[in-house]
């Protein structure tokens, strides 16, 4: 009974409201963030500066110019005709870029003396030299054409002696060629100068005559013809294998007798019809120079000296992988001597001078000492 009762107590008591008491819990305090360790700086040595001793470097500087003016300097113009050049020399001293076409460059010449003296700017699209003269060909509107020329368009030309002694306008004519001593000019009507080597005409022949052969509106040294040859100094060869415009296999021939200022379709008495050209290629074989034998070349190839008629050889040379020359000994003169444009070999050796190109300017070489005779800066069509 007494059970009972107190179980009945307690769940009055519950009834009621009345809740046990929760415990109490006591909060820890917040734990305080710890602070970032971080790495302790590390000490490094100042860069070492570079010192530049500026005393021990030589800045460079381009090769200066060697060269001055003749007396008988006329810049632009033509040359004038004087008996104290010496030795005239071509020398490129311009050229236009030709980068998009089949050549590189295109030169303009002027004329230099064998000790480096200015004589004429560099005005001329080529200059020709010759045993017994020269030609300078300058682009002009009113010049002529001519079959003496690789370029097409008119040019004005003037005719000259290698020393520059006697010189010659032809406004209206052109070169045709030179042999035995002769120097053979052509008009545009198809007539014929013959000079000698004075600078003198020695023989006139009229046009007409020519015209009737080989048809009118021809050039002396065109392709196919006419072209002119020589025997000796008194009868020449005019032969054509284009007549009237039709080509022949078997080609026209005329005669010119100097003496008696006649053309005709026979030769003069004692000459034959026509020269034996293998009897002079035989007697040119003959005289030819035999070349040297060199260590390291195949073949050497002869190059004469038109001033002084000393006989020269050029050729690749495997040792050195380039070009050399040589003198008839086989002694090495001169290594990089590659006869590449724009040289061609009457143009690169004269006087005992050798032509290269050096940091963008023409140089004429001594071959006795190596030293430098002339030194012209060439300039380009954009400067």
């Amino acid at each position: 009974m007494k059970k009972l009762i107190a179980a009945l107590l307690l769940l009055t008591l519950t009834g009621c409201g009345m809740k046990p008491e929760a415990p109490t819990v006591t909060e820890a305090p917040a734990a305080t963030e710890a602070p970032l360790a971080t790495e302790a700086p590390v000490e490094t040595e100042p860069p070492s500066p570079v010192y530049t001793d500026w005393s021990k470097l030589t800045p460079y500087e381009p090769e200066k110019p060697v060269y001055t003016l003749h007396p008988g300097y006329v810049g632009p113009d033509e040359p004038e005709a004087r008996d104290d050049y010496g030795v005239l020399l071509p020398y490129i001293g311009k050229y236009a870029s030709m980068e998009r076409y089949v050549i590189p460059a295109l030169p303009l010449y002027g004329l230099v003396t064998g000790k480096g003296e200015v004589v004429t700017d560099p005005v001329y699209s080529d200059i020709n030299f010759y045993e017994d003269c020269l030609v300078l060909y300058r682009g002009d509107p009113q010049g002529v054409g001519g079959g003496d020329t690789y370029f097409h368009g008119p040019f004005s030309r003037t005719l000259a002696a290698p020393d520059g002694h006697w010189v010659h306008e032809l406004p209206e004519g052109y070169f045709v060629g030179n042999s035995q001593g002769l120097i053979v000019l052509a008009g545009t009507d198809g007539s014929l100068e013959i000079w000698n080597t004075e600078g003198e005409v020695t023989a006139r022949f009229d046009g007409e005559p020519f015209n009737e052969l080989f048809g009118e509106g021809f050039y002396w040294g065109e392709e196919g013809g006419p072209f002119l040859t020589w025997a000796d100094d008194r009868v020449g060869y005019a032969i054509s294998y284009v007549v009237k415009g039709q080509y022949r296999e078997e080609p026209l021939r005329a005669y010119l007798d100097l003496a008696a200022g006649t053309v005709s379709d026979t030769p003069p008495e004692g000459y034959p019809e026509e020269i034996d050209y293998d009897a002079l290629s035989r007697a040119r074989s003959e005289t030819r120079p035999v070349p040297p034998t060199v260590d390291g070349c195949r073949s050497l190839s002869p190059i004469t000296d038109r001033v002084t008629g000393e006989v020269y050889y050029y050729g690749y040379n495997r040792h050195l992988d380039s070009h050399a020359l040589y003198d008839g000994a086989g002694n090495r003169l001169l290594e990089n001597a590659d006869l590449t444009w724009p040289f061609e070999a009457s143009r690169t050796l004269g006087a005992g001078l050798y032509a290269v190109l050096e940091d963008g300017c023409f140089c004429l070489l001594s071959l006795a000492d190596g030293t430098t005779v002339f030194r012209y800066p060439m300039r380009t069509n954009s400067d």
